[in-house]
């Protein structure tokens, strides 16, 4: 996979890049910050070598992380996010997403899915509920819950017309 520079380094500034096998131990270190729980660093590697993500840096640091996987042919699946927490609210999630969305839709994934789960270890209502309200303003919609998750999808580029009208 051909990755691609999205913003040229400044200090003090976060910095947004492709994220690469080399970027594991670093997103490692972010969940068990910002969750406190263990990450499988293979299913990372994976993900990363597989389709595009997303490493927000400030000051040679990982801040924040997004990567998926494929879900079906044309849907992707969001499978992890995190931003430290001295950097929520800032944008970053929503720069991200932004990012990573366009190039999902140049190979040709038609929609994306996401799940939200408060049954985490480390996991809170209070902030279920902050991603759960991120995830709408991104235009994400709530399409199955139970009592502890909750999956988001969103058509990526123009929703399919329906042929039965």
């Amino acid at each position: 996979m051909t990755l691609r520079a999205f913003d040229e380094p400044g200090a003090g500034e976060v910095v947004f890049r492709p994220g690469g096998r080399g970027d594991a131990a670093a997103i490692i270190g972010l969940i068990a910050s910002e969750n406190h729980r263990t990450a499988e660093p293979d299913r990372i590697t994976r993900r990363l070598d597989q389709l595009p993500s997303v490493i927000a840096e400030r000051d040679g640091d990982v801040v924040a992380f997004l990567y998926c996987r494929r879900f079906s042919p044309d849907m992707v699946e969001l499978s992890n996010m995190v931003v430290a927490s001295r950097e929520r609210r800032s944008g970053l999630g929503a720069r991200m997403v932004g990012i990573l969305e366009p190039q999902l839709v140049e190979l040709g994934f038609r929609a994306a899915i996401f799940v939200n789960c408060r049954l985490h270890v480390g996991a809170t209502d209070a902030r279920a509920a902050a991603a759960r309200a991120f995830w709408l303003h991104q235009g994400y919609r709530i399409v199955f819950s139970t009592h502890g998750s909750v999956v988001f999808t969103k058509f990526l580029g123009d929703p399919p017309v329906d042929s039965d009208g």
